[in-house]
C-alpha cells in the first residue's frame, strides 16, 4: 500500500479555501492570522539559558520517552481523523507548487512521524475535519494551528493523555 495519494480534486480545494495561509505556515513565514497551541514534551516554555541542554537530546533512555509519547500522539491522530500534508512539485522556486497529499499507510506514517537525529522533522499534517495545521518541530516542541479552539480540543485533548503538555502560543 502507498503511504501516500494525491487528494481528490474536491477535497484539495476544500483544504485551499479552508487554509488560503497554507503555504506562508508551511514555509513558516508566519500563522496566517490562526492561533497556535504548542505540544511539547517540556511542561513550560525554555527561556532560560540554564535550561537550554535539554534541547539536546539525541540519544538513551531520554531519547526514546520523548519519541515514545510523540509516536502514541501520532498515532492516535492517525486514528483520530484523515490526515493530509503537502509536498512541493515542480522547478524550486519559481514553478514550485503545492500538491495536497492523502495518508493512507498508518506504518509509513508513523515511520516518516518518528525522530532523525539526521535532520530537522519535517511532518506537516493538515486535519480538514478538525480545522487544524500541525507542524512538527526540531527542538521537541510541535504546533498546532487551529481557528476554533472546540474543534481542536481533540488533538490536545490526545497529546495530554499521550503524556504531552500544551503550552500557549508564545511564537
Amino acid at each position: 500500500m502507498k503511504m501516500l495519494s494525491r487528494a481528490q480534486a474536491s477535497v484539495t480545494e476544500e483544504i485551499q479555501r479552508q487554509f488560503p495561509q497554507l503555504q506562508q505556515i508551511r514555509e513558516l513565514a508566519g500563522d496566517g492570522g490562526l492561533q497556535g497551541m504548542a505540544i511539547s514534551v517540556f511542561d513550560h516554555w525554555l527561556e532560560d539559558e540554564s535550561e537550554w541542554h535539554l534541547l539536546d537530546c539525541y540519544e538513551g533512555a531520554e531519547r526514546e520517552r520523548r519519541n515514545r509519547l510523540f509516536a502514541q500522539h501520532w498515532g492516535a491522530l492517525y486514528d483520530l481523523t484523515p490526515l493530509y500534508t503537502v509536498r512541493y512539485r515542480g522547478r524550486w522556486p519559481a514553478k514550485a507548487k503545492l500538491v495536497i497529499k492523502r495518508y493512507n499507510d498508518k506504518a509509513g506514517y508513523l515511520r516518516q512521524c518518528s525522530y532523525s537525529d539526521y535532520g530537522v522533522p519535517a511532518q506537516f499534517i493538515i486535519m480538514p475535519e478538525l480545522g487544524c495545521i500541525y507542524a512538527a518541530g526540531w527542538d521537541d516542541t510541535n504546533i498546532l494551528y487551529y481557528r476554533d479552539a472546540a474543534l481542536a480540543a481533540p488533538v490536545l485533548k490526545l497529546a495530554t493523555e499521550a503524556g504531552l503538555h500544551c503550552l500557549p502560543q508564545q511564537f
